[in-house]
């Protein structure tokens, strides 16, 4: 990335909007006019990382801003808090503001919310047991109950036990148990050295915050202007999630091209219920049998293993939909059969 002093306004605009990442860029970039979202865009795919200490530097000069315009801005200080604690987690809201109040000892633990119960178990299994209970007890209690069924046995009844003699833990405790656990996600999201990947995918996942002709606007363009970056977006547009907008007969013909059970049974591990019907209903009572019983009995899985698997039924997917055999949809639509 360019030293700041050196970037335009769009290239910083584009930078920041890969630092916060794609959530918050996707709700920021709608309300920005056509012209500007092909500008900020053309910039984001042309960013291949940013460092950690790049992500800094943006958001110090971003906060800068915000308390020069403190009296003009819609939100000011509060707004910037809100971007940086989704964006980056409490540890970095922590370093920027210096201090945490009370309401941030829940808010750390936000980032836990959309995560499936049993990517949770998977992710907190090896962590000590008073982690696992302080976590338990500042999550839904649905889900808390869940990963306790998920744990081994012997770990559910420790966590329990710790759980049910707990009185009050002290703020710094918890926050530390956040912080420590936001850092751990955050590596299995960025990898190694904790940077953000390139502007392209931080594209594809803001395409799919947009309406089919927005879509096709931003798309066009690029065919025109960057087509290495149009084909790029292409192979990553699709993701293991449109399964669930395919026809009944679509799915069906998916499912037979899928030759290899136990990679249903390992994409199938921590996705939600919609896409596990979607699956099941659509293949014969036996075999859907045989996958949960192979999903039952390979316990918690890799994060790493499960995208594995994800990634070559989105493969098939592709090949599908480019033979014509199959269309996948952005979009749920309602279909009569």
């Amino acid at each position: 990335m360019k030293p700041l002093h050196e970037m335009s306004g769009v290239e910083k605009a584009a930078a920041l909007m890969v630092a916060l990442g794609p959530a918050v860029a996707s709700e920021i970039i709608r309300h920005l006019d056509d012209e500007t979202v092909r500008k900020i865009s053309g910039e984001i795919a042309k960013i291949q990382k940013l460092t950690a200490e790049d992500k800094e530097d943006l958001i110090g000069e971003f906060m800068v801003e915000i308390r020069k315009h403190r009296g003009a801005s819609f939100g000011g200080e509060n707004v910037a808090r809100e971007l940086l604690v989704s964006a980056f987690g409490e540890e970095k809201s922590r370093d920027i503001f210096n201090r945490l109040s009370k309401q941030d000892l829940e808010k750390g633990f936000e980032f836990l919310t959309d995560v499936d119960s049993e990517v949770l178990v998977s992710f907190l299994q090896d962590e000590h047991p008073q982690t696992i209970a302080v976590t338990m007890a500042h999550v839904l209690p649905k889900k808390a109950a869940e990963v306790l069924k998920g744990l081994d046995s012997p770990v559910a009844k420790e966590v329990a036990r710790r759980m049910a003699r707990m009185d009050k833990t002290s703020p710094e405790a918890v926050v530390e148990i956040a912080r420590v656990l936001r850092r751990k996600y955050d590596k299995y999201k960025t990898g190694p050295g904790m940077e953000t990947t390139g502007g392209v995918d931080t594209l594809v996942t803001i395409l799919n915050h947009m309406s089919g002709d927005q879509e096709k606007s931003l798309m066009d363009y690029f065919d025109v202007q960057m087509p290495d970056v149009a084909r790029e977006i292409r192979d990553k547009i699709f993701t293991f999630e449109h399964v669930a907008n395919l026809e009944n007969r679509e799915m069906r013909i998916l499912i037979d091209e899928i030759s290899d059970d136990a990679v249903i049974s390992r994409a199938l591990k921590g996705a939600g219920d919609e896409i596990r019907v979607k699956f099941f209903r659509n293949m014969s009572r036996n075999r859907a049998t045989d996958i949960l019983g192979d999903m039952d009995a390979m316990g918690p899985v890799r994060i790493s293993e499960i995208q594995a698997a994800r990634d070559i039924i989105v493969g098939v997917m592709k090949t599908l939909n480019d033979q014509g055999t199959i269309t996948i949809r952005k979009e749920k639509e309602e279909f009569v059969e």
